[in-house]
């Protein structure tokens, strides 16, 4: 599934944990794999923006985001990804917690300055991300033409900013000229997903910076009344 192979590129294979050019991104990014699978199954409907879903597909994870969608038409793609990306269980532990159970992660808790627990997944069957990996390699270095679930994947990583995380940067230019220069079917709805994915990531940077700033006005404005014994309202 396309939100399991991204969970499995954004993770550092070794420390188990998310890399961290890709940890803003990623959750919107997993939220648009589940809607890119659905799509790429023929069980998703666009009218313009705006989606309506049918049928089923035996995968928890894919179902629920069918029921979700079935419940709601006439939302868009970006409503979608950020409820999604936000349900309870959250969706990346839902995957995480899969791919333990299949024995391509493992799960270990770690502890730190002796009193915070802190779980990480590194990997323990590398196959599923290497052939991934190989397939990237040759769509993206190699010219190579991707199937639709790999030039999803692309699409996705690239939304994610994952490819500069998984690529030196000698070979980011080249990179991101090979990735405008695919021609896929789905590329209109990878396009669409891609742009809800990075809109979100974008309202979620703005949303930090207005907290730090609103934080450090208040926290500037305390200093200043603490030192002029000022009373301020």
């Amino acid at each position: 599934m396309l939100a399991d192979d991204l969970l499995l590129l954004a993770l550092d294979d070794e420390r188990g944990t998310v890399l961290p050019q890709a940890a803003l991104g990623l959750p919107y990014g997993l939220a648009g794999g589940v809607l890119m699978e659905l799509g790429l199954r023929g069980l998703l409907r666009m009218d313009g923006e705006k989606l309506s879903a049918v049928g089923t597909t035996g995968d928890a994870i894919l179902d629920d985001a069918l029921r979700d969608i079935e419940a709601g038409p006439g939302k868009t793609v970006a409503h979608w990804i950020a409820r999604l990306s936000g349900g309870s269980p959250g969706l990346r532990q839902r995957l995480l917690d899969r791919l333990v159970a299949q024995g391509t992660l493992e799960k270990r808790e770690q502890r730190i300055l002796l009193l915070f627990h802190h779980t990480v997944y590194p990997e323990r069957d590398g196959r599923v991300e290497h052939d991934d990996r190989a397939r990237l390699d040759d769509a993206l270095l190699h010219g190579a033409r991707p199937d639709a679930p790999i030039a999803a994947l692309i699409h996705l990583a690239t939304a994610c900013q994952l490819l500069d995380a998984l690529y030196p940067k000698a070979q980011h230019a080249a990179i991101k000229a090979r990735v405008a220069q695919l021609d896929d079917p789905q590329r209109l709805a990878a396009d669409s997903v891609a742009n809800a994915v990075q809109q979100a990531q974008a309202a979620a940077v703005m949303a930090a910076m207005s907290g730090a700033i609103v934080a450090s006005t208040i926290a500037a404005t305390s200093a200043a009344c603490a030192a002029t014994s000022a009373s301020c309202h």
